[in-house]
């Protein structure tokens, strides 16, 4: 996989300190290696950052699995009433196993 060094951003690079950066971010086979100012110098890509936010890709954790599988149930009634009737307490019957 290629290597990208992202050169001369903001980073803002949300660890448990909310820490805010100015450097570059070496990327190598789909990972971030390295945030700073000493980053390796040699990558395949080299995109210019100057004057630019850098941040971490947004990941979709927000899921409405429940909803998917239970769609099709009373789809005669109004949202909050499908949500209050079916949906909350067939979620509620949930258990981790």
């Amino acid at each position: 996989m290629a290597s990208v060094l992202v050169r001369g951003g903001t980073i803002l690079t949300m660890n448990d300190g909310l820490d805010i950066v100015e450097g570059d971010v070496s990327i190598r086979d789909g990972r971030i290696e390295a945030v700073g100012r000493a980053v390796a110098p040699h990558h395949d890509t080299v995109l210019d950052a100057s004057g630019a936010l850098v941040l971490p890709g947004f990941i979709q954790t927000h899921v409405h699995l429940c909803q998917t599988l239970f769609r099709g149930l009373a789809d005669d009634l109004a949202l909050i009433d499908w949500l209050r009737t079916r949906i909350w307490p067939m979620e509620a019957a949930h258990t981790p196993a």
